[in-house]
C-alpha cells in the first residue's frame, strides 16, 4: 500500500517538522494517509540562529568599508591590518608622506597624521560594528518568546 504524506501548514520561523506522525488507513484510494506533526522550535535554538544573522550582519557591515573626508576606505581584514602598520610609522613621524592607494583605485598623498586619523576612524567603525552586534545579542538573549526573539529589529542601527 502507497503511503501519501503530508505536513500541516507551519510558520517556519518559529515551527519545524517534528519527527513523529500519524498514520490513517484510506481504503478508498488504497493508500496510508500520513500526516507529519508539527513542532516549535526550542527558544534557545531560535536564538542561536538570530544570533548567528546578527553576528553576519555585524562582519558585512565591519569590512564593508567607510567614507573618510570624501575617500572610501576598505575596512576588510588585509586593509584593516595595512592600516595598522602605517599607523605605527605615521606615530614615528606624523609629517611623512606616504603613498596610499584607496578603496576607490585613486592613489593619495597622506601625511603620517592623516594616516593615524584614518586607522582611529576604522578602529571607531569596527568598535561600533562590534558594539552593535553585542546589544543584538543581548537583546535576543532577553527575549522571552518567540515572537520577541524575532521582533528583534537585526537590520536598524548598524554604523
Amino acid at each position: 500500500m502507497d503511503i501519501f504524506e503530508t505536513v500541516l501548514p507551519f510558520d517556519a520561523r518559529t515551527h519545524r517538522q517534528a519527527a513523529t506522525y500519524t498514520d490513517t488507513p484510506d481504503p478508498e484510494h488504497q493508500r496510508t494517509r500520513r500526516v507529519w506533526g508539527v513542532e516549535p522550535i526550542p527558544l534557545d535554538e531560535l536564538k542561536a540562529a538570530r544570533k548567528a544573522v546578527a553576528t553576519d550582519l555585524r562582519w558585512q557591515k565591519e569590512t564593508a568599508g567607510i567614507l573618510i573626508n570624501g575617500m572610501q576606505v576598505a575596512t576588510d581584514d588585509r586593509s584593516k591590518t595595512l592600516i595598522l602598520g602605517k599607523r605605527a610609522k605615521g606615530r614615528e613621524n606624523p609629517d611623512m608622506a606616504f603613498r596610499w592607494k584607496a578603496a576607490s583605485g585613486a592613489w593619495v598623498e597622506l601625511t603620517g597624521a592623516q594616516i593615524i586619523a584614518i586607522a582611529d576612524a576604522v578602529a571607531d567603525h569596527v568598535q561600533a560594528c562590534f558594539d552593535r552586534e553585542g546589544d543584538l545579542h543581548d537583546a535576543i538573549d532577553a527575549a522571552e518568546t518567540a515572537e520577541a526573539v524575532l521582533s528583534v529589529d537585526i537590520h536598524a542601527g548598524w554604523p
